[in-house]
């Protein structure tokens, strides 16, 4: 059986840095979920070890907003 172990103080403070970027992330790109997104990786995170806080993570890459690009003139507006 494979286990993955992790001391204490590491895991809480890659949980913390985890939500800290997905939180600073999300409000760069304007989402008003920014805190329940760091708060859910965090959670998760911690109950379950690195694959609770991997999951959260690819499932917000995947649903987060694009970024705020330059202005595109569009012809005839």
């Amino acid at each position: 059986m494979v286990s993955i172990e992790i001391s204490g103080p590491l895991l809480l403070a890659a949980a913390v840095l985890g939500a800290a970027w997905i939180y600073r992330d999300a409000k760069r790109r304007a989402m008003d979920t920014a805190d329940m997104w760091a708060v859910g990786f965090f959670v998760a995170f911690v109950l379950l070890p690195v694959l609770g806080g991997l999951a959260v993570f690819v499932f917000y890459l995947r649903n987060r907003n694009r970024r705020r690009g330059s202005p595109v003139a569009v012809p005839g507006a």
